[in-house]
């Protein structure tokens, strides 16, 4: 099912008596911007397949194959499971289109592009490798700058972790990081010329020592 379809009409045609959230969500879909559309979609899909099959459009293997990975049939067919999924899907390509690449990076910290490379490589910039290179995500450069300390804090991140809640972490305050009482984020911590230790401490309790 494509953006095309549902603006078409194809939602109109299964309208009931409590059509009027069709309605609003036909609304919704034409204030969509055309960099958004792909992301809708993808959910829209998604719901569409839930409803209809819950794990029934998954073989024997697919299932077993996600009980390795510690997702079960009740997980797939729970009604709070889409909504976390689609949640963060959203988020991540947000975060995802709201990256730079090395040069812009390297333009941005005065640095070489040989350095930017240097540095996800070795952990002290968080970055993404994919078939075009790296990608910085900029939650990382506040205010598009460096924060002093930031490479230990970086280095603390275990790699491959969400993007979703790393940028999480470095927005939330921690109690280990104080200032006239009031607990500071990661970010907020590194601004104000806080101990990049204290703040790669708490990054790390935070990603790397879950239950």
């Amino acid at each position: 099912m494509s953006i095309a379809e549902i603006s078409g009409g194809r939602l109109r045609a299964q309208r009931s008596p409590g059509g009027g959230a069709r309605e609003r969500l036909l609304a919704l879909v034409t204030q969509i911007e055309s960099d958004e559309l792909p992301i809708a979609e993808e959910m829209l899909e998604g719901i569409v397949a839930h409803q209809r099959s819950g794990t029934r459009g998954l073989t024997a293997g697919e299932i077993a194959a996600l009980a390795r990975l510690g997702v079960d049939e009740a997980a797939l067919t729970a009604p709070s499971a889409l909504p976390a999924a689609t949640r963060g899907l959203q988020w991540e390509r947000q975060l995802e289109r709201h990256a730079w690449s090395v040069s812009e990076t390297a333009e941005a910290l005065g640095v070489t592009p040989a350095r930017v490379r240097q540095r996800c490589a070795a952990g002290t910039l968080l970055a993404q490798r994919r078939s075009d290179g790296w990608h910085l995500p900029r939650f990382q450069f506040p205010e598009g700058r460096e924060l002093p300390g930031w490479s230990a804090v970086a280095a603390a991140v275990p790699p491959g972790a969400p993007l979703l809640l790393v940028e999480r972490v470095l927005s939330s305050p921690s109690p280990r990081m104080r200032v006239e009482g009031e607990e500071l984020a990661p970010l907020e911590w590194l601004a104000q010329g806080g101990d990049p230790a204290v703040a790669a401490a708490a990054v790390d309790d935070a990603l790397n020592r879950l239950p």
